[in-house]
């Protein structure tokens, strides 16, 4: 049975960022957690609808929820309202649709539709299908370094009415889906996913049942092999669903087509999902993709042959850094021209190509190197604009802003253009001759409208220069590791690197630069089972990431080290995730991927203390709302840690204490609502005595030290003398032998006596306290028994304290008073 929830009893609504008739995006806040959520109401056009599609909506989410693939958003809430309406509760995103990025160069594109294909074969290979695949529901988030996909659109299609759907939606979804209760599956999302390829390609797609697909010029010429994608697009648009390819030919088909066969573009590796999973249906391929080889910093790709070493190489390579039967091989191949990766999301840039004095090309790359420069003069494309108004906003609540300008991912190295399809050679040649013919023109429209366009251009992105030594002092340190044989922290220097640092060296520094980095590749290459072992053995992240950054120009490894290398390839992912959120301060999303890192590599260590920094800035926020009285706030922050880190150092004992605090709150306060009565009564001890036994709440613990204070000058200010004490009249300092002496004292003060003491000792004893007997009148009585006296002089003295801590005395134990035994003709004197 279905059970409705009221979404205003935890979540704030506060904005609508999209509206659609699939559905309505919300901004909201979780008021449990006092964090930003997205979230989507999915209307209910009747009980009906909401009866056979209630099981699959639930399922639909909690297997999206448990699975946290990073192409899938991150579900964390969901169900059904009273006012008729589905709801998913998800995290806040700020990115951008694909159909926003339709003059993105190819290959980037490529990689975006790639990692969509990974989102939809983690829900096909638990039976699920998306059903609402399109340009805007491909949501990528991205910087300057790193794009990632999000699959949105989620849900929508379980209760989508056919007829009511939009004709944006419909444009886009496969043509079994027309008929009444179809339901979406694998295929169906592979025809929607090819379509949306098209659209961002801006290919053109003829109808029928074995449709044609066109892409651009400009496309097929940044493409190392456009016909394997034209062929997948167009198998995967048929009618028939049966003749569609699998998620798998397709990933293979979008790999020969950018020239990389080996790993996934921009590909994004599923986390771990539950232990039993359902099986695939047998269109989808069973052997998932191996995890991307994500970029890393300042740890060079190791080329393709690295026995190819200059003898100026060798020249700085230490003996026993020499791989095996490097040496020999120098002498007869010139030293290969390396092409350093894209660094990870959250480190430099990478650094640019050498200075053209430092590699010369060779006579049959200069053909290739005129012609594409040709191409790219004239089939350049403008970067992309401003994201397009309401309605391209992101269904989980982005945030409209103009999109960054990125430098386009370096095509694979090409053999020259008379190495390219017959199609391509005539084409270049048509463009060549074109370029001849209006060169002139297009030069003088560029120099007319440059001053025009140099003042609408948006400014450029300033990143601010990191502070340290110069470039060629960083260089100087790095070849000294270098030589000393530690490449380790050599690399960690060259991750410094910035293209401004490179610019500011000289050819020579650049070359010797160039060197390292080579050497540094091909040694990581030769240590790369090493690497693995050391780094999954002791969880060291960067033997890891050295040890992937090798992998990208390794073939014939074991299936052993391919295993243990597709594990290191998550660690570094799932590490890189956790620093990209700690830069974005999504503590608890960085306790939740070292959750997922102890699962993969429990050793694992943390050498940027990014675990212990998020949960300690959950714990800073959790003692905030403390301050506040906020206490399930500050549970709730501290249940997120408890969670992830079970074995926190201080965890238990700081839940418990503002466990405590919640508890106590209420008397708390109700004591403090009293006290003020207490100041007017004048009787500011009685309250004095009340504040002994709290322990205030930190909340109120600045009202509890001001009340203390005002009794406190009270108390001071009614008790300003010390009390009297004076022995009572008709009491004597003498006694008869054998008899019990009693003494009678009046204790007095201008406020109240606190306490009053007896002390005595008899001839030759020592001091002690004998205890009154007070009685209403404020007289103080006091028995001296003959086993104490023995009959002999006893010395004593009665000191009073009021509530002050003034004090009186009837004798000291400096000049103490004496009680006397009295003689027989004495006695009868008296």
């Amino acid at each position: 049975m279905v059970q409705f929830r009221e979404l205003t009893e935890r979540y704030r609504l506060e904005k609508i960022l999209k509206s659609t008739r699939g559905g309505t995006v919300l901004r909201a806040t979780d008021l449990q957690s006092e964090s930003p959520v997205a979230v989507k109401l999915i209307p209910l056009a009747s009980p009906a609808v909401l009866e056979t599609g209630a099981s699959r909506f639930e399922r639909l989410a909690a297997t999206v929820a448990a699975l946290r693939h990073p192409n899938l958003p991150t579900i964390l809430d969901s169900g059904f309202s009273p006012d008729g309406n589905a709801f998913l509760v998800m995290e806040l995103l700020e990115g951008w649709g694909l159909d926003s990025l339709t003059e993105a160069p190819p290959t980037r594109t490529l990689g975006l539709v790639e990692q969509a294909l990974s989102g939809l074969e983690a829900l096909a290979a638990r039976g699920l299908a998306h059903g609402s695949v399109a340009p805007d529901n491909v949501f990528v988030l991205s910087t300057l370094e790193w794009d990632r996909v999000k699959l949105l659109g989620l849900g929508s299609a379980i209760f989508r009415d056919a007829a009511a759907t939009g004709a944006k939606a419909a444009r886009f979804r496969a043509p079994e889906l027309a008929a009444p209760g179809a339901a979406p599956d694998v295929r169906s999302d592979i025809y929607s996913l090819a379509l949306t390829a098209c659209h961002a390609l801006r290919a053109t797609v003829g109808g029928g049942e074995s449709p044609v697909v066109q892409m651009p010029l400009a496309v097929s010429f940044a493409l190392e092999n456009d016909e394997a994608l034209r062929q997948v697009l167009e198998r995967s648009l048929r009618q028939d669903p049966a003749e569609r390819p699998s998620l798998r030919e397709i990933r293979e088909g979008i790999r020969l087509a950018v020239g990389n066969t080996a790993t996934a573009v921009q590909a994004q590796a599923p986390a771990p999902g539950p232990a039993s999973v359902t099986a695939p249906p047998p269109f989808l391929a069973t052997d998932p993709a191996p995890a991307p080889a994500l970029p890393v910093a300042s740890v060079p790709a190791a080329p393709a042959r690295p026995a190819a070493v200059s003898p100026e190489m060798l020249a700085v390579i230490p003996e026993a850094w020499k791989p095996a039967g490097v040496a020999s091989a120098a002498a007869a191949q010139p030293a290969p021209r390396m092409t350093l990766p894209d660094p990870l999301p959250d480190l430099q840039e990478s650094l640019p190509e050498p200075p053209m004095d430092a590699v010369e090309p060779a006579e049959d790359e200069v053909l290739s190197t005129v012609d594409d420069e040709v191409l790219n003069a004239l089939l350049s494309v403008p970067p992309p604009g401003p994201w397009p108004g309401a309605d391209g906003t992101a269904e989980a609540g982005a945030t409209v802003t103009p999109l960054q300008q990125r430098p386009a991912a370096a095509p694979a190295p090409k053999s020259g253009i008379l190495g390219r399809p017959a199609v391509l050679l005539g084409a270049a040649a048509l463009v060549t001759v074109v370029c001849v013919v209006c060169v002139g023109s297009i030069a003088w429209s560029l120099l007319r409208e440059a001053p025009e366009r140099e003042a609408a251009a948006p400014p450029p992105i300033v990143r601010p220069r990191p502070s340290g030594p110069p470039a060629s002092e960083r260089l100087q340190k790095a070849l000294a590791l270098f030589e000393q044989g530690e490449d380790d922290r050599a690399r960690l220097v060259l991750a410094s690197f910035t293209a401004e640092d490179q610019a500011s060296l000289r050819p020579d520094q650049c070359r010797s630069l160039q060197r390292m980095e080579e050497v540094l590749g091909l040694v990581a290459l030769e240590r790369l089972p090493d690497d693995l072992a050391a780094g999954l053995g002791k969880g060291d992240l960067g033997k890891l990431r050295t040890a992937v950054a090798a992998s990208r120009g390794a073939s014939g490894l074991p299936p052993e080290v391919l295993q243990e290398l597709g594990r290191a390839r998550s660690v570094v992912e799932i590490y890189g995730q956790a620093r990209s959120a700690a830069a974005g301060k999504r503590h608890a999303e960085v306790l939740e991927r070292f959750a997922s890192l102890e699962s993969l590599l429990p050793a694992v260590l943390d050498p940027e203390d990014l675990q212990n920094q998020a949960a300690a800035a959950l714990e800073a926020e959790a003692a905030e709302l403390v301050q506040e009285a906020r206490y399930d706030q500050a549970l709730a922050r501290l249940d997120l840690i408890r969670r992830t880190w079970t074995d926190r150092d201080g965890l238990a004992d700081q839940i418990e204490a503002y466990e405590t605090h919640r508890r106590n709150q209420p008397e708390q306060e109700r004591l403090l609502a009293a006290l003020p009565g207490v100041e007017r009564r004048k009787k500011p001890h009685e309250g004095l005595e009340a504040l002994a036994a709290v322990e205030p709440t930190p909340n109120l613990a600045p009202r509890f030290a001001e009340v203390r204070k005002r009794l406190e000058a009270q108390i001071a200010q009614l008790d300003g003398q010390p009390p009297q004490v004076v022995l009572r009249d008709g009491y004597f300092l003498d006694f008869s032998r054998g008899a019990v002496v009693e003494l009678s004292f009046r204790a007095t003060d201008d406020y109240e006596v606190r306490s009053v003491k007896f002390m005595a000792r008899p001839q030759g004893g020592r001091w002690r306290e004998i205890p009154f007997e007070p009685s209403r009148s404020g007289y103080y009585t006091v028995e001296v028994p003959p086993a104490f006296h023995n009959n002999g002089p006893v010395d004593f003295y009665v000191i009073a304290t009021d509530l002050s801590g003034h004090q009186g005395s009837f004798g000291t134990s400096d000049q103490p008073q004496q009680l006397k035994p009295q003689k027989g003709f004495e006695r009868l004197v008296q």
